[in-house]
């Protein structure tokens, strides 16, 4: 055998997690999900209409967010390249619209300075 090697994972090798409203919200986790730079939005494989969210964490891991509640019109007002803290609230009436009276995921978004 050679000498012993160092090894690590090739630059920009990462993990990636995916996190979904629906299992969160069945297995009663609320609070934050992610902290990271937000990357870019991505086509969901399932629902062309809807949008996912990708982030990098500090640690160079990527989670993606499926879109779904009010993700998507919380997103609309974040830019590319901020730095957020993004928690999940659990599900919640609507109040207004087409939608009143239906339950949907709630999120909340803090952008750092």
């Amino acid at each position: 055998m050679s000498a012993e090697k160092l090894w690590k994972k090739p630059e920009g090798d990462s993990t990636v997690t995916f996190i979904r409203p629906s299992k969160l919200q069945a297995d009663g986790i609320t609070g934050v999900i992610v902290e990271g730079t937000y990357v870019e939005s991505i086509p969901n494989q399932y629902d062309e209409g809807k949008l996912d969210y990708k982030f990098e964490k500090e640690d160079g891991s990527i989670v993606i967010v499926n879109g779904g509640g009010n993700l998507g019109f919380k997103m609309s007002k974040i830019m590319i390249g901020d730095y957020v803290q993004l928690s999940y609230e659990g599900m919640k009436e609507i109040k207004n619209g087409k939608m009143k009276g239906r339950k949907s995921h709630t999120f909340s978004i803090l952008v750092a300075d």
